[in-house]
């Protein structure tokens, strides 16, 4: 019997160095550790293609689809038949494996949940019964995420260079992956589902904050058309206390000058420099001289709708004492006549700025558009710093939340890593 983990009710599994992997995964659940090695199992052993042909609707229907990168299924409310050439269409059933054939390669496949019953897919979407006495859906769906899995349906899935690869579904079917017996899987289903819950459960906190430092935001400034925000802190309440100015009146602009190939899209958000400044929030050192240089106290705001208007008018406080180079696509401003954290939370998505974005076409904000913008503020500095005290200690809360999300995910991933071995670990 293997040593003891620091993870109560595991025990973990000791591998001569000098011997090949018995198909035993590094951290196993202590109920099974005399179990044996898990077994290796074609695809075709425990799914059956399944093909519920119905006649594509003459209204609008639900439709499904398939996130890449293992991000599971989405629906498609009120699809319209007429966007659609083909006549028929395929039902889907809770529990059943569905896989793009044309990005497989990029991990679009997933399992079917309760919610995604009866939703419709073409035949670029096969769909396959899982025989859950041999292999449990909720086991099935872990396996089939993971880099290794996922790295062999790119093997069975040839093309050129673009991103449409067809995966064959005779390969498909050969590929072969390790399964435990089914009093396992359900024991490591559980633990990752409660897992999964849990991580539900804090990043809807997160988002709770998000909506919450929203709601203040509208408080604490001004609608378009009023003079006043709607919450103001006891201390000050003089009617005339508060002005609008346009940008240029309150600070400085300057263009960025790092080179356009610096940009690029990494993940959900836009990392402009790569190592610099993105839209997570998160800045990140870098500096050359050549390029126009923020400091602390700056505020620095993405010019384009990289993607679609998802960056656009984003800003940043430069709140450390480093230097850091700024891009083409991102503007420098100093304030002179309001505090530089005011100012950013002020300017940050500004409606003004967003207006310019039509949703059809790329927008690139200009600097006569960036210093035309409206902003409102308190002639009272303290007035100002309370308000940027208080959104400051939201944000505090927000990355402290954010924090806790990524180190859940981050032990998710580590378990996933131990207590499901792949193929290519044990066989190589």
């Amino acid at each position: 019997m293997g040593a003891r983990s620091p993870v109560l009710g595991f025990t973990s599994s000791r591998r001569s160095m000098n011997k090949p992997s018995n198909h035993i995964p590094k951290l196993r659940f202590s109920e099974f550790s005399s179990c044996g090695p898990w077994k290796a199992q074609k695809l075709k052993s425990f799914l059956e293609p399944v093909s519920r042909e119905v006649v594509k609707p003459t209204s609008k229907y639900l439709g499904l689809g398939l996130r890449s990168h293992g991000k599971g299924t989405f629906l498609k409310e009120d699809v319209d038949p007429a966007a659609n050439s083909m006549e028929r269409l395929y039902e889907v059933a809770a529990g059943d494996l569905i896989v793009n054939i044309t990005f497989a390669w990029e991990g679009a496949i997933a399992i079917a949940g309760a919610e995604d019953e009866k939703s419709l897919v073409s035949h670029r979407f096969p769909t396959y019964q899982v025989n859950s006495k041999k292999v449990l859906p909720g086991f099935l769906r872990h396996v089939i995420r993971r880099p290794a899995f996922v790295y062999s349906l790119g093997l069975i899935s040839p093309g050129g260079a673009g991103r449409n690869r067809v995966m064959s579904k005779k390969d498909f079917l050969e590929l072969s992956v390790l399964i435990p017996d089914v009093s396992e899987q359900q024991r490591i289903s559980d633990t990752l589902e409660a897992l999964d819950d849990l991580i539900e459960a804090e990043t809807e906190k997160l988002d709770a904050l998000k909506d919450h430092k929203q709601g203040l935001l509208l408080e604490f400034f001004p609608v378009k058309g009023e003079t006043l925000p709607k919450r103001r802190f006891p201390e000050f309440q003089d009617p005339d206390g508060w002005v609008e100015k346009s940008l240029v009146e309150i600070a400085d602009y300057e263009n960025g000058k790092a080179y356009e190939k610096d940009i690029e899209e990494d993940g959900s958000f836009v990392v402009v420099n790569a190592r610099f400044i993105s839209t997570d929030g998160k800045v990140r050192k870098y500096s050359n001289e050549r390029y126009c240089i923020a400091s602390k106290g700056d505020v620095l705001m993405v010019l384009s709708d990289l993607p679609k208007g998802r960056a656009l008018a984003k800003c940043f406080l430069v709140d450390e004492d480093e230097k850091y180079a700024v891009n083409q696509r991102v503007s420098r401003l100093t304030a002179h006549s309001i505090d530089s954290a005011f100012l950013y939370y002020a300017l940050d998505r500004h409606p003004f700025l967003l207006a310019f974005n039509d949703g059809l076409n790329q927008t690139h904000l200009s600097k006569g558009s960036v210093l035309e913008c409206p902003i409102a503020f308190p002639l009272d500095e303290n007035e100002q710093a309370e308000i940027v005290a208080a959104l400051n200690s939201v944000d505090e809360q927000v990355t402290s939340q954010a924090q806790t999300v990524e180190r859940l995910k981050d032990h998710k991933q580590g378990l996933l890593q131990q207590l499901l071995p792949v193929l290519d670990e044990v066989d190589g």
